[in-house]
């Protein structure tokens, strides 16, 4: 642990990303979106994905803020994670996210070329 939290703190994102994960599993969500938010910040797609997970769920926030994980989704999927697309379409379907991109659900790549989505394949 010690090892994780000192190349986190020396900005690996990845390191970042799963000390946030860590917090997780601990229960202290307050924490973890704190890493998640500098492994997102650092340019990481896993750390979008669970920064947007997390903003959705209102897991470590003071309520969801769906505004915000649809814009984390959004940068995860635009650097090919096919899960965030997937979540990122299922928010906009059903009317979560910004109001002026809830009609937008079909501009959301199904999936990327590194990460397919068999759930929404063309």
């Amino acid at each position: 642990m010690a090892l994780l939290k000192k190349a986190a703190e020396q900005g690996h994102a990845y390191a970042m990303n799963e000390l946030g994960s860590v917090h997780v599993v601990w229960k202290d969500h307050e924490r973890a979106v704190e890493w998640y938010t500098k492994g997102a910040e650092a340019g990481l797609p896993t750390a979008m994905f669970n920064l947007g997970y997390s903003l959705e769920a209102g897991e470590g926030v003071e309520a969801p803020d769906f505004p915000a994980a649809a814009d984390w989704y959004r940068r995860a999927a635009d650097a090919g994670a096919g899960d965030a697309a997937c979540n990122l379409r299922a928010m906009y379907t059903v009317g979560r996210g910004r109001a002026s991109q809830t009609v937008h659900a079909s501009s959301v790549p199904a999936s990327s070329p590194r990460h397919p989505n068999p759930r929404f394949s063309s």
